[in-house]
């Protein structure tokens, strides 16, 4: 089914779990093209995102998710201080992950994005039915009330389907034309297709771009106990770096407009050293639950995100 042309003109979607090339340092070199800057707009200063939870959300999901995005720009310096005998070096935070989409928004010429939690919503009875085509994804969106510059995100639950999900993509972001508020969805696979959209938590399934032959890939622990909700953050992750720096189709991607490979997309797999196709890389692992991460926010909170490529050098940077 083609997509709807106010939704998919600028629709930029990806599986984001995918594979990789074998990977045995910190910076893992994608092949080229290099990622251009196209001439368009990139979202920069205040970013303003709202959420809505559209289907059964616990108490406990929300406020992964929330602490997330809190996460990204948080105010004021962390300061971490080391008194007596050094131990093991912090883990990096959500904040210095997003770094990398500041210096590709600075690159552009525009001030760095801050993203503000402006609101959150619920639709825990599912007002449009729970088969929701793109079109009705994009009028969800439209129901936050963004204003130019900010970004409204529709997050399904588990039982709720989505036009091409699994089939085409675990996430996706657009906007219905330049100027506007840009939107993303992004869906709980956890009981549809967990081994396409949640790896590295779930095996992967045969036929998936993460796939390794023989074998159903690697897995970790997810770090919030949740494969369904773990797995969307990754998403949420990617789909966030892509709306800021490739808003409306002609800021930063390799490739073709029509099929743009993004900041978050053009190193597929990859969260920690020495990936490859099926392994995620060596990452951090939770002393308690035993659950892989790499990046650690509000809350002492753990996730898992994607590698970014640096925009200097196009190399995959790899948070160690």
């Amino acid at each position: 089914m083609e997509t709807p042309r106010s939704f998919g003109a600028i629709l930029l979607a990806l599986l984001v779990i995918g594979s990789a090339r074998p990977c045995h340092s910190s910076l893992y070199r994608p092949p080229q093209p290099v990622m251009v800057y196209h001439a368009g707009a990139v979202l920069d200063g205040a970013v303003p995102v709202s959420v809505l939870y559209y289907g059964a959300f616990s108490p406990h999901q929300k406020a992964v998710i929330a602490d997330f995005l809190l996460s990204l720009s948080p105010r004021g310096i962390q300061h971490h201080h080391g008194f007596g005998s050094p131990g093991p070096a912090p883990a990096p935070s959500v904040a210095r992950w997003w770094e990398t989409v500041d210096r590709y928004v600075r690159k552009a010429g525009r001030d760095p994005p801050r993203v503000v939690l402006a609101s959150q919503a619920h639709d825990a009875a599912c007002s449009l039915g729970k088969t929701l085509s793109r079109l009705q994804v994009e009028r969800l969106a439209a129901r936050l009330g963004v204003a130019p510059g900010g970004v409204a995100v529709v997050l399904t639950a588990a039982d709720v389907a989505v036009e091409g999900q699994c089939s085409s993509a675990c996430a996706a972001h657009g906007a219905s034309s330049p100027g506007t508020g840009a939107h993303v969805w992004v869906g709980n696979a956890a009981a549809q297709c967990p081994g396409r959209c949640a790896w590295p938590f779930h095996p992967a399934e045969v036929g998936a771009r993460h796939h390794a032959p023989g074998r159903g890939g690697e897995t970790l622990g997810a770090p919030n106990g949740d494969v369904g909700v773990d797995g969307m953050l990754v998403n949420l992750a990617a789909m966030l770096a892509g709306a800021v720096t490739n808003p409306y189709g002609r800021g930063f991607f390799q490739g073709e407009p029509g099929a743009p490979v993004e900041v978050a997309a053009a190193c597929p797999g990859v969260y920690g050293r020495g990936a490859y196709p099926g392994y995620p890389g060596a990452v951090r692992t939770d002393k308690v639950t035993g659950a892989g991460y790499n990046v650690v926010g509000r809350n002492g909170r753990k996730y898992l995100v994607p590698a970014l490529v640096d925009p200097d050098n196009y190399s995959c940077i790899i948070l160690s």
